[in-house]
């Protein structure tokens, strides 16, 4: 009995992440928003124990596994066919989103972490857009380049503020930036041996990666990078994730010719280890709170507001002489401003180290919520009056 009674959270979980998918379709919301919706309901009626370790673990699993999948959307040699010009007007975008961020904390006494959580970025809902609107409109393609970009920033940002809330401002802090920036420049310098080695040696690609498969190669190849990097970060004392998508960077780099991969992986991850991940999240969520504190919805609501504003005002200083228009710049605001997942793993975070309250941490992810429903809206509607 003893043993059912520990399983069962697993089992309702798995059954939440099979009704996720006609949730989605019935009420027109992005998946990841019914995820989190039906972890909050499962919440709420205690059908899940987030104190349940092995829960915890394969939660944590899905989190990583999205941050691989994250990776995996970022292909270096891209990067670099970008062009400096674009670069440099990225980089002040970027620029401008963090100082806005800085003084939208300074002015509302918020904490730290929120310099990081307003302009934090993720190519999730960008992808999902251009499915819907294809991929030849000059504000989808801009917010997809940024979003490459934004990625990389973010994950760079919450390394070094994870370590930051981890030792303080020490030495230990010091020592950790340090290897955290050896770290980044060995890898660096693998990717420019890589070059150099299967320029030499094309062939070596396909002894890790054949054409012919028969064998599940290719699964076992990622599965043993995935693990290696997270094994190398952990054991340099390094963020979790970072390692996860340094891995999914390194596959998008160099086995592109493996076209079924990523749909693959794809197919593997968002079938259940990251939809698990994101019940649990909204399983973690206290709804009793919610309704005796319904200033959590209102903070919820701020955070979106403050989110769209600080990306408005930076792509009206930097992008707006390239559109000659307010409404495809207010499109590419909007497009870049659904960072459900990263808006998530930050959340999480936060919570982790004791920077958010249970309210804070409860209105980033309605926040969440709120902008996957809403600013697809709102999309669908700009995009049908600049299509009339």
């Amino acid at each position: 009995m003893e043993s059912i009674e520990s399983i069962l959270p697993f089992v309702i979980i798995v059954i939440l992440i099979v009704l996720a998918t006609p949730l989605s379709n019935l009420i027109k919301i992005p998946i990841v928003v019914s995820e989190i919706m039906l972890g909050i309901f499962a919440g709420y009626f205690r059908l899940v124990d987030t104190q349940e370790e092995y829960i915890a673990i394969i939660a944590n699993t899905g989190l990583l596994f999205l941050m691989f999948l994250c990776g995996m959307e970022v292909d270096l040699k891209t990067l670099r066919s970008m062009g400096k010009k674009f670069l440099s007007q990225a980089l002040v975008y970027f620029l401008s989103l963090y100082l806005l961020s800085a003084l939208v904390v300074v002015i509302f006494q918020l904490p730290m972490i929120f310099i990081a959580l307003l302009p934090v970025m993720s190519l999730g809902m960008i992808m999902v857009l251009i499915r819907d609107y294809g991929s030849n409109h000059a504000w989808l393609n801009l917010a997809l380049k940024i979003g490459i970009l934004g990625e990389v920033v973010s994950i760079t940002i919450l390394t070094t503020l994870e370590g930051i809330y981890k030792y303080g401002l020490s030495w230990h802090l010091a020592e950790n930036l340090i290897i955290l920036l050896v770290f980044l420049l060995c890898v660096v310098g693998v990717f420019k041996l890589a070059n150099i080695l299967f320029w030499w040696l094309p062939h070596l690609k396909l002894l890790l990666l054949p054409h012919d498969d028969t064998n599940s190669q290719d699964i076992r190849f990622v599965i043993m990078l995935f693990v290696l990097f997270i094994v190398l970060t952990t054991v340099l004392e390094l963020e979790k994730v970072l390692g996860a998508f340094i891995a999914g960077v390194i596959l998008a780099t160099y086995f592109k010719y493996k076209h079924t991969l990523p749909q693959k992986l794809s197919d593997f991850g968002f079938g259940f280890f990251v939809p698990f991940f994101f019940v649990y999240v909204g399983s973690t969520i206290n709804l009793s709170v919610v309704f005796t504190n319904p200033s959590i919805l209102l903070h919820a609501l701020y955070l979106v507001i403050g989110m769209l504003a600080i990306r408005v005002i930076s792509a009206g200083l930097v992008f707006l002489h390239y559109f000659k228009s307010f409404q495809y710049t207010l499109l590419f605001a909007l497009s870049d401003c659904m960072p459900l997942t990263f808006l998530v793993i930050t959340a999480s975070m936060g919570q982790k180290f004791g920077v958010l309250s249970d309210s804070l941490y409860a209105s980033c992810i309605f926040g969440a919520i709120f902008e996957g429903i809403f600013f697809s809206v709102f999309i669908k509607a700009l995009f049908k009056k600049n299509s009339m």
